[in-house]
């Protein structure tokens, strides 16, 4: 029988956040109807409706319901999913794997035939898949074709990514994103050792004699053989530094963006906001976004159409710390003057690749302009690196039974956004708890 969930009684597994990793965790760990699961969740439990989902939007702004703000060091606004899914819920439903010697370095559980096992599982659960021809806009498929000169295109049905121009895999059907809740999660809520409960605000861990004995969650002591903290990079970081644990400023590492942007002919059909990228051999993704921002975030003032260009390797740091009346602050540090000097040197060169002939129907002439505000990604990262500060399945180095499952584990630089490595890092951590 598992052990019971409530009470004074000790739950097997304490999971804090529902997000894309915590979904992974939960489903996989509570397959064992003899191991008891709490997974918390401080955002809302509901399903979230067709607006949320709908790939033509980006429900990030002010009020939206699934979503938290925390307040960067500048004026630039840092945004993670809240609710069961998480980011999943409300990201731009990008699903690329890192390359492959993106994990040279990494040691232990992590073998190539293992993370592409666990890859091609989640692939598989949350439906992922290359943007078709039918989805690009005119922009993109100029795009495609004139990054095509400079390098090769990877066959869009392969899942792994290379140096040139790729076709981004997507966690969406039929134009509505898939979330890690729906993959892995709200099918299994009947399982009798797994319980969810959201609206759970998780205070602290609860410390003593070099270990993790539970959790403080709205008010209430909830004890645990184990707590896995799957928050969030900035959600996990938080509560680190609320729990007093690896010390009061906690580092992290952000993906820093250029945008140039420039004026349309004619306006577009709306559609997925980043259907193909091209990955440099400088470590730099050049991002094709299908329309203004304005047209999918609420709330935001126009500014036109634009290309990225995010420094993936090396990322930029960063750091995360409480201020004075104990809210978050995220603050972020530009990257160094040789990265610098590989993204002006490519903004220059999208600029005249706007510029040529192969977009002069598209482009007006003489709008072209590099935006001078150094953004960000939203991909914060590596707070907590395994092989530093955990081991190589998420343990918390000098702390017995308290693991992190999440974006904080990462611990190195990919050349493609985070989101699907970080739920491939819950599968492969999962799979190990589960069968050890």
């Amino acid at each position: 029988m598992p052990t019971p969930i409530g009470g004074e009684d000790v739950i097997d597994a304490v999971i804090v956040g529902a997000g894309s990793a915590g979904c992974v965790l939960a489903e996989r760990l509570s397959r064992d109807d003899e191991r008891s699961v709490l997974l918390l969740e401080q955002g809302s439990g509901n399903r979230p409706d067709a607006h949320t989902l709908d790939l033509g939007t980006l429900p990030i702004s002010d009020g939206e319901p699934y979503v938290t703000h925390y307040r960067g060091s500048s004026a630039l606004s840092i945004v993670r999913g809240r609710g069961l899914g998480g980011s999943s819920t409300v990201n731009g439903a990008y699903f690329m794997r890192w390359h492959r010697d993106d994990f040279d370095s990494w040691r232990g559980q992590w073998t190539l035939g293992a993370i592409d096992k666990a890859y091609a599982e989640i692939e598989q659960r949350m439906e992922a898949a290359p943007y078709r021809d039918l989805d690009l806009a005119d922009t993109a498929i100029a795009f495609e074709k004139y990054w095509g000169t400079v390098y090769s295109s990877r066959n869009i049905d392969d899942p792994w990514p290379t140096v040139g121009v790729n076709r981004v895999r997507s966690n969406s059907v039929d134009g509505r994103r898939r979330t890690a809740a729906d993959a892995y999660l709200r099918s299994h809520l009947d399982r009798r050792n797994l319980r969810v409960r959201s609206g759970a605000r998780v205070e602290k861990v609860v410390l003593a004699g070099g270990r993790a004995h539970g959790v403080v969650c709205n008010g209430e002591k909830i004890r645990a053989g184990e707590v896995i903290l799957c928050a969030g990079t900035l959600g996990t970081t938080e509560l680190l530094l609320r729990s007093q644990i690896a010390g009061g400023r906690i580092e992290v590492h952000e993906h820093r963006e250029v945008l140039v942007g420039y004026r349309r002919r004619e306006q577009i059909t709306r559609g997925p906001l980043l259907p193909t990228v091209v990955h440099t051999d400088d470590g730099l993704e050049i991002r094709c976004y299908r329309d203004d921002f304005a047209r999918y975030i609420r709330g935001l003032g126009q500014s036109g159409p634009a290309v990225g260009i995010a420094a993936m390797r090396p990322a930029a740091p960063g750091s995360v710390y409480l201020d004075s009346s104990g809210g978050l602050v995220v603050r972020l540090e530009p990257p160094d003057d040789e990265v610098r000097d590989r993204l002006s040197r490519t903004a220059d060169e999208v600029v005249e690749m706007l510029g040529s002939p192969m977009f002069s129907d598209m482009v007006e002439s003489g709008s072209v302009g590099i935006d001078p505000v150094l953004r960000t990604s939203q991909h914060a990262w590596g707070s907590m690196p395994m092989g530093e500060r955990t081991d190589w399945l998420g343990g918390v180095l000098g702390i017995q039974n308290l693991r992190i499952v999440d974006g904080s584990i990462l611990p190195t630089a990919g050349r493609s956004g985070p989101h699907a490595t970080t739920m491939m890092v819950a599968a492969v951590i999962a799979h190990a708890l589960a069968t050890t």
